[in-house]
C-alpha cells in the first residue's frame, strides 16, 4: 500500500471516528451539566496565575432581574446539575449572594450549588448563613503562602463533619499542576495537554448575560447569545455552538482559544 492511500485511510478513519463521537456525544450529553453565573466580575486580589494580574475586564453586577430570569428557566427545565455563582471574580463581594443563593435552592431544589471563594470574606457567620441558605460545598482557594486571617479563624470553627461535607480547600499558591493558562492569557510553567475538553459541557454566562464557549473565556470572545433577550435553551441549541461544542468534545481545535489552552 502507498503512503497517500495510507493517509487516506487513516484521514477516513479518524473522520469516521469523529462522526461516531459527535453522535455519541449528542446522545448522552443532550443538557449541560454545570451552569456557572457570574454576578459580580470584581476581585480583591490580583493572582500572578489569573488573567486579572495583568488584564483588566470592566467591574459590574449582574442585573438582579438578569439572575432572577435564568434562574426561573432552569427551574423550567428541572435543572439538576451543578450550580456556581461565579467565573473570575469574588462572589463574596456581591452582597446580594445570601439572597441570590435562597433563590436558587428553592428553585433548583436538586441542584448543587458549589460556591467557589478565596476566603477573605468567609467569616464563620456567613459561612452558617450560606449553607442555610443552601450552598452543598465551598471550595476555598489559598493564594497565599498562609492563610487570610479570616479564611483561618473561620476554619478553626468548623468541626471535622463539616470540613469532610462541605468544604474543599485548594491551595493554588506555588502549585503548578492545579494551573492553566486561560486560553493563552498568561504563563505556565506545565502545560495540560488534553486529548478532549469537557468545559464545554456546561455554560458559563458573565455578568452582562452573554453564554460564553466555556470558563477559560476570560474576555468574554466568542459568545453565542444574550439573555436578557434570548433563553438559555434557545442559545445552546444554535447550530453553530452546538456544532463546537461536539466537535471541542473531541478533541478537535478550531478555535484559538482551544488551540492555546493545548499550547498548539
Amino acid at each position: 500500500m502507498g503512503i497517500q492511500s495510507i493517509i487516506k485511510e487513516t484521514v477516513l478513519s479518524a473522520n469516521i471516528g469523529r462522526n461516531i463521537c459527535h453522535t455519541l456525544q449528542t446522545l448522552q450529553n443532550p443538557l449541560f451539566k454545570s451552569v456557572e453565573i457570574e454576578t459580580v466580575s470584581a476581585c480583591n486580589r490580583r493572582c500572578t496565575y489569573c488573567p486579572n494580574y495583568s488584564i483588566q475586564r470592566a467591574a459590574g453586577y449582574m442585573a438582579e432581574d438578569l439572575f432572577y430570569k435564568i434562574i426561573d428557566e432552569l427551574s423550567e427545565m428541572k435543572f439538576s446539575g451543578r450550580f456556581s455563582p461565579h467565573f473570575y471574580g469574588e462572589p463574596l463581594l456581591d452582597k446580594r449572594m445570601v439572597t441570590f443563593i435562597t433563590y436558587t435552592r428553592n428553585k433548583l431544589p436538586n441542584a448543587f450549588i458549589k460556591l467557589f471563594t478565596n476566603g477573605d470574606f468567609l467569616t464563620y457567620e456567613l459561612f452558617l448563613t450560606l449553607l442555610n441558605a443552601g450552598v452543598d460545598v465551598f471550595r476555598i482557594a489559598q493564594h497565599d503562602r498562609q492563610p487570610s486571617t479570616t479564611m483561618m479563624n473561620t476554619l478553626q470553627k468548623m468541626d471535622k463533619k463539616t470540613l469532610d461535607k462541605h468544604v474543599e480547600y485548594i491551595k493554588y499558591f506555588d502549585n503548578d499542576t492545579l494551573l492553566m493558562n486561560r486560553g493563552g492569557l498568561i504563563e505556565v510553567k506545565r502545560y495540560l495537554k488534553m486529548t478532549y475538553c469537557d468545559y464545554v459541557s456546561g455554560i458559563t454566562i458573565d455578568y452582562e448575560g452573554n453564554m460564553l464557549l466555556c470558563c477559560q473565556d476570560y474576555m468574554s470572545q466568542y459568545t453565542f447569545g444574550n439573555l436578557k433577550t434570548e433563553k438559555i435553551m434557545t442559545v445552546w441549541n444554535k447550530g453553530n455552538y452546538k456544532s463546537l461544542r461536539d466537535k471541542i468534545k473531541c478533541g478537535i481545535w478550531q478555535l484559538d482559544i482551544c488551540k492555546a489552552c493545548n499550547s498548539l
